[in-house]
């Protein structure tokens, strides 16, 4: 069902997952940013390794796709809620690939004007051997990005 745009006057795009960082950040968005004319993507990329699935045995691929299929549920399930009780309009989607690049992308094919995304808080020298997913869309987006961290 197509959603009819042209009463909002931003998009703004979420990363979420099943982390307290992914929560924080929707609540920060919804206490100090949001408005009722701002739509909202909430998008959740899986970590999965699209390789290992082609790689895997018809056993163990359904495996995979049936906790894929479990995790989305969940994220539908508790920010789908969190949409309703805040009365904030938009919609859940699933990114693929890695985090960061999905990210970027999903914003782009949205027509997003912001990107929120929440922080796990690495240090500098973990960061650097992990690259951080909030560094990648920093780096990486054509519109402003918030990172929101819980003290």
């Amino acid at each position: 069902m197509a959603v009819d745009m042209s009463h909002y006057t931003a998009i703004i795009l979420i990363a979420v997952d099943h982390s307290e960082p992914a929560e924080f950040a929707f609540m920060w968005y919804h206490d100090f940013i949001h408005k009722p004319e701002y739509y909202v993507v909430l998008l959740y990329c899986t970590d999965q390794d699209d390789q290992e699935i082609r790689d895997a045995s018809p056993g163990r691929t359904k495996k995979i796709v049936t906790e894929l299929e479990e995790k989305m549920k969940k994220i539908e399930d508790k920010f789908g809620h969190l949409m309703e009780i805040t009365g904030i309009k938009g919609k859940i989607r699933k990114g693929t690939g890695k985090p960061g690049e999905a990210i970027v992308k999903a914003a782009n094919d949205e027509g997003a004007t912001m990107i929120i995304t929440g922080s796990r808080g690495l240090g500098k020298i973990k960061r650097a051997f992990v690259h951080s997913v909030s560094d990648y869309v920093v780096h990486n987006s054509k519109v402003p990005v918030i990172t929101c961290r819980k003290h």
